[in-house]
């Protein structure tokens, strides 16, 4: 209990300094702050580059022409109906398991990077079919050989789409991991669902806080329910994420990323009805290959 109270009194200080640093400052220090980790990576031969290499050399570039979805975690998701992604390529987020027995089917890949979800939650999640990725930081928590480890990269923004280099480092969000992924597997177009992009919880950003009561800003009550220690979410790292995002598909005018989130405040990208875009899209799901 002393040893996660120090760890978790260590992580607030560090965001307290990210919130009066200028963004500059602050990517370099993650990309500094990276690099023990990506060279531990780079030469760990059980769960390093090259395992990550093995897991996804038949999935680099597969899904050219095709479509996916990625599932985010807002409480809009209750007013979807998740039944119609049955036979769509899915990537869900951290605790995206929840919701399996009312979609009916498990998400095809699994993406967590948060130190808390992992610690906490990674027998559920080790539980569950989906292709998994995970930070590489947290490999120690897994004992689940089915697991894809990756480190925050040393890079620069250049290599966004190279996700076999790392995942950008300071963007708030597991969704920015998913959404390299996505790109690096090949997929056309990536179409976003249940990401709200607006907490009721306020405080610092990155703060580390325990659950008091019930979960109001994710779908399911129990998400970060009472007890559970998570992360307050980092407005600005989740801005320069999504703007990294918007300039890649901004410059890459052969893919395309769509919202088709019910409501909420993510308005970077082009918003439709997920309906719409399931009936209209050019690209193909698993019915058609």
């Amino acid at each position: 209990m002393f040893m996660e109270s120090s760890k978790k009194h260590l992580i607030n200080f560090k965001a307290y300094v990210r919130s009066i640093l200028p963004y500059p400052i602050i990517l370099a220090l993650e990309r500094l702050r990276s690099i023990p980790d990506y060279l531990r990576w780079k030469y760990d031969l059980k769960k390093g580059y090259n395992a990550f290499l093995s897991s996804t050399q038949n999935l680099k570039g597969k899904y050219k022409n095709k479509r996916c979805i990625i599932i985010g975690n807002g409480p809009s998701l209750n007013k979807v109906n998740l039944q119609l992604l049955k036979n769509e390529y899915t990537f869900g987020l951290n605790r995206v398991y929840l919701l399996f027995e009312k979609m009916g089917f498990q998400t095809d890949f699994l993406v967590s990077i948060n130190r808390y979800v992992i610690q906490q939650f990674h027998n559920e999640m080790s539980a569950t079919k989906c292709k998994k990725f995970y930070h590489y930081r947290y490999r120690n928590s897994i004992n689940s050989n089915n697991v894809t480890f990756i480190p925050q990269t040393i890079y620069g923004l250049d290599k966004f789409d190279k996700v076999d280099k790392g995942f950008i480092s300071y963007s708030g969000s597991v969704t920015f991991l998913a959404i390299q992924l996505a790109i690096y597997f090949g997929f056309s177009q990536i179409i976003l669902v249940g990401f709200d992009n607006n907490f009721n919880t306020k405080g610092r950003s990155d703060k580390a806080v325990t659950s008091s009561g019930d979960d109001t800003d994710h779908f399911d009550k129990n998400y970060f329910g009472q007890g559970v220690i998570w992360q307050l979410p980092n407005y600005d790292a989740l801005d320069f994420g999504f703007k990294t995002v918007k300039n890649y598909f901004n410059k890459n005018t052969d893919k395309e990323i769509i919202n088709c989130t019910v409501g909420g405040n993510l308005y970077y990208f082009q918003r439709e009805k997920l309906e719409k875009i399931l009936n209209e899209s050019k690209y193909g799901n698993k019915e058609e290959n």
